[in-house]
């Protein structure tokens, strides 16, 4: 009995402190986000007394209600005053993935919008000494947007392939796929208003790369007629962004036109596996590098392997717009490829088709 007593009166100093002790997340409410900023959270103190203390965590879908991840955090003491939390002081904690959609094995969150409740427990009653919660949203640093066929493009011949920069960066998403749909934009329409009120001219739901290649068995496109065309990404049902409207038509073959692959960036990319189409002469290549500025080792051969050509290029901390001058070395019809080494001598290429 005389043990229960003092046990309970204990518990009841530890909740009259527990008053004075004060959680405070300092996260950011939307952006790129990583497991280990979590745990950047100010911790306040106002009694005299110092706790040997636990972090608990529960991330849970802002939009669905259910329980993410949770987690246990390593003891830490909990003098008076204030102490800053981060990843060092709590490490090791101890994860539980319940719904996770993301790779476990990188500090990303995938995306979306989450409320990340803690519990700071006193470790020897296991007593919440204070609770907090607070709302952020997962974003990736760029969204998707469309490559070729360049805005306003006037073609001599039907596109054979429509392409489109991913949303960056890659690793926070683990179900990405696309939604392509182009319309004919009717007389005194917007592109916008084509591509939401008009019948589809074509349409594929269910694009698992960053481009399509338009065969001849599609719908075939008109001379001067205009069409517009817009993609959607989508990871799962915890993400969809739209890119830009972008428009085309055929030349009626008397005009004088210009398209031009050759002034499009193609997509140096890793989930890029098919080929794409350029005219001869020189190749412009937009690369997104998440290395500090290096000199990098760019290499160009055929499909076989059969080294081309070489290049020392300067590569910039994120987009890169690349021009290489192709030489007599490159035969229409064959397929070549282009490969740049980063600085964890990771291999990143595309393969490209000289028309």
């Amino acid at each position: 009995m005389k043990k229960t007593v003092i046990l309970l009166l204990f518990q009841l100093i530890v909740f009259l402190c527990s008053a004075q002790v004060t959680l405070q997340p300092l996260l950011p409410q939307e952006g790129l986000f990583q497991k280990s900023q979590l745990w950047n959270i100010l911790a306040v103190n106002g009694s005299a007394d110092t706790y040997d203390c636990y972090l608990l965590l529960s991330l849970q879908d802002r939009e669905t209600g259910t329980e993410v991840l949770s987690a246990t955090s390593a003891f830490f003491p909990l003098g008076k005053e204030a102490k800053q939390l981060n990843m060092a002081v709590l490490t090791p904690i101890q994860y539980t993935y319940v719904s996770f959609a993301g790779d476990k094995t990188n500090d990303f969150l995938p995306v979306g919008n989450y409320t990340a409740c803690f519990k700071l427990m006193e470790g020897k009653q296991s007593v919440s000494l204070a609770e907090a919660c607070v709302p952020f949203d997962v974003e990736p640093l760029s969204p998707p947007m469309l490559i070729s066929p360049a805005d306003s493009s006037i073609l001599e011949s039907s596109p054979t392939q429509f392409s489109w920069q991913p949303p960056a960066p890659l690793m926070m998403f683990q179900q990405l796929h696309y939604e392509l749909v182009i319309a004919e934009i009717l007389p005194g329409q917007k592109p916008e208003e084509a591509v939401e009120l008009n019948a589809p001219f074509y349409m594929d739901l269910n694009v698992p790369g960053s481009f399509m290649n338009y065969t001849g068995a599609y719908p075939s496109f008109e001379k001067e007629k205009w069409y517009a065309w817009q993609v959607v990404a989508q990871d799962g049902t915890s993400y969809a962004a739209k890119t830009a409207v972008r428009t085309f038509t055929l030349a009626n073959g008397e005009q004088q036109t210009t398209p031009s692959l050759n002034d499009t960036y193609l997509l140096l990319q890793d989930d890029v596996t098919g080929t794409y189409l350029v005219n001869k002469g020189i190749v412009h290549v937009k690369y997104f590098s998440f290395d500090k500025e290096n000199i990098a080792n760019v290499l160009f051969s055929t499909d076989n392997g059969d080294v081309v050509d070489t290049y020392k290029q300067k590569i910039e901390q994120g987009d890169n717009y690349l021009d290489f001058k192709l030489g007599n070395s490159y035969q229409s019809g064959k397929v070549y490829k282009i490969v740049i080494t980063d600085l964890e001598n990771k291999k990143h290429f595309l393969a490209f088709r000289i028309q």
